[in-house]
Formats: C-alpha cells, sequence, structure tokens
C-alpha cells in the first residue's frame, strides 16, 4: 500500500514540475502594429499581383494570425477596462472590427479576384488597430 502511495505521489510530483516548465517557457506573441499589419497586406498584394498565389495564401495565414491577435487584443481591453464607457467605446471597436473580418473572411477563397476587395477591407481592419 506505501509502494503504491508513494508511486502516485512521485508521478503527481513528476507532472506538476513539467506543467510548470512548460507554462514558463510560453512567450506572448509580439503585439501587432498597425504598420507592421499594413506591410504584411501590401506584401500580399505585390505577390497576389505577381501570380505567386502559394507565398499569397501563406501571407494570407499570418495576417489572419495577426487579425486573429488583434482580435484578441480588444476583447481583453473590454474585459479590463476601467469604466464601463471606455468598454462601450472598445466594444464598438471590436464590433466593427468583426463585421469588416467577416467580409475578409469570405473575399479570401479567391485571393487573385478579390486582390482589391482584400487590400481595401484589410485597410479598413488596419485602421481599426491601437
Amino acid at each position: 500500500m506505501k509502494r503504491i502511495l508513494l508511486s502516485c505521489f512521485l508521478l503527481s510530483a513528476t507532472v506538476g514540475v513539467s506543467s510548470l516548465q512548460h507554462a514558463s517557457a510560453y512567450a506572448a506573441p509580439a503585439p501587432v502594429t498597425m504598420a507592421a499589419f499594413t506591410a504584411k497586406v501590401n506584401l500580399m498584394d505585390t505577390q497576389i499581383g505577381a501570380g505567386n498565389i502559394t507565398a499569397a495564401q501563406a501571407t494570407w495565414n499570418e495576417i489572419h494570425d495577426m487579425m486573429l491577435a488583434v482580435l484578441g487584443v480588444s476583447k481583453n481591453s473590454i474585459n479590463t477596462a476601467a469604466t464601463p464607457a471606455i468598454a462601450t467605446s472598445y466594444r464598438t471597436i471590436l464590433e466593427n472590427q468583426t463585421v469588416i473580418y467577416q467580409a475578409v473572411w469570405n473575399l479570401k477563397p479567391n485571393l487573385a479576384a478579390n486582390r482589391v476587395a482584400l487590400h481595401t477591407k484589410l485597410g479598413e481592419f488596419a485602421a481599426t488597430i491601437y
């Protein structure tokens, strides 16, 4: 019985230590700036214009990750706002970002055909980054 109890204790200690080590290794992603987002959008637009859809798709994936990070910042800003009025202003920004995100998502399946509309909508999204 003592052996079973000891092995359970050692197993739980091992799991706990490895979890702590994994958690401390996490690094938060760099914040998304309007300039970095716009540069990535312009890169994708150039790639589409050059007919390099494979590279444009890879860049789109990076842009998508950036958009999700921006949406996350907005949600966090609502949750940590100092006053209800400030939370309301962040909520309005998030609603605008969400509408633009949905429009971009609908344009994304055909990057070449929707090049101009994508560039325009992504520019609108960039304008909401704070």
